[in-house]
């Protein structure tokens, strides 16, 4: 699916906004005074950052810790200059009948999956940082991410393996520009949040792997991308 037509915000998403706001040098933010005494917190960033989500079919070697017969994920990468980059994302392995075509199984509305169905959640991993080395051009015409991932179970302890990682983004079309933005009401108090993206659709490199998931390399796997520039800001009122 092109970026330019998700509608829906994805906890995916969601989760990059939250993660954005306290990974970039640019964060500001603001504590409670007696005059705001009902806002929680207001942050805002800004940066250059390429990100990739895609969809693996078949299983990975015992050594990749990856269970399953599908594997969806989303790796996002933010430029912090000299080759540094902040990068964090996410995997969550399934398991599907034979026949049938991988989807992601969910409650929704953040409910567990279920656990019967064609398709079956058998985990999730997340990607946190790492020995990484990144380039971007400012045209957005290309990007590159290589070094070694930490992934592991996201509760805080050591890392469960760090895979080598090799992706060479290629910026396709015109530069473009677009908005997110939401407001989400729960018994904690009203959240809201904006994210505005200006770069190009990309398409990963022949070869880029992560691991020994190349990307694109087999019938029904499929990725999308994007390079660019962004700002995004959040505020939270209890």
């Amino acid at each position: 699916m092109h970026y330019r037509e998700k509608v829906c915000v994805s906890a995916s998403t969601l989760r990059r906004l939250g993660t954005v706001a306290v990974s970039t040098a640019a964060l500001a933010v603001v504590a409670p005074s007696p005059a705001l005494a009902g806002d929680l917190f207001f942050s805002k960033s800004s940066g250059t950052t390429a990100s990739v989500t895609w969809l693996e079919v078949g299983e990975l070697p015992e050594a990749a810790n990856a269970p399953g017969n599908a594997h969806f994920g989303d790796l996002f990468v933010d430029d912090l200059g000299g080759g540094r980059a902040s990068v964090f994302g996410s995997v969550h392995d399934v398991q599907c009948d034979d026949g049938v075509t991988p989807y992601l199984p969910g409650g929704g509305h953040g409910e567990p999956a279920p656990e019967d169905g064609p398709c079956r959640l058998l985990g999730i991993r997340f990607v946190d940082g790492g020995q990484v080395t990144f380039t971007i051009d400012r045209k957005f015409t290309t990007a590159t991410l290589t070094g070694t991932l930490a992934v592991g179970s996201g509760h805080g302890e050591t890392p469960a393996s760090a895979p080598p990682v090799s992706i060479t983004w290629t910026g396709v079309g015109d530069i473009y520009s677009e908005r997110q933005s939401g407001t989400f009401v729960d018994e904690y108090g009203t959240y809201r949040y904006r994210y505005d993206f200006t770069g190009r659709d990309a398409a990963v490199a022949p070869g880029s792997r992560i691991g020994p998931m190349v990307f694109d390399d087999e019938a029904g796997e499929h990725s999308d991308s994007r390079i660019g520039r962004y700002r995004s800001s959040d505020r939270q009122r209890s």
